[in-house]
């Protein structure tokens, strides 16, 4: 359950959910008490601006990416 409190965990679950369609409020239902960190970038998500929204979710994608590459998703 520590794993769910995680904010990279919490990240990068709304940017898979993201890329599935879900949105808003929507990424960050499965969590009790979603990380600060977490609420930050899923309004960075909702940012009017296409380009604004694709930047975040680049960020985040290659967070995952990096994570992934070594192993160290907890």
């Amino acid at each position: 359950m520590a794993a769910l409190a995680s904010r990279d965990f919490q990240r990068a679950f709304a940017a898979m959910s993201y890329l599935f369609g879900r949105r808003d409020a929507q990424l960050l239902e499965s969590f009790r008490v979603p990380h600060e960190e977490a609420r930050a970038f899923v309004r960075r998500l909702g940012h009017p601006e296409r380009e604004r929204r694709a930047q975040a979710l680049a960020v985040e994608l290659s967070r995952i990416s990096s994570a992934l590459e070594a192993r160290s998703i907890k």
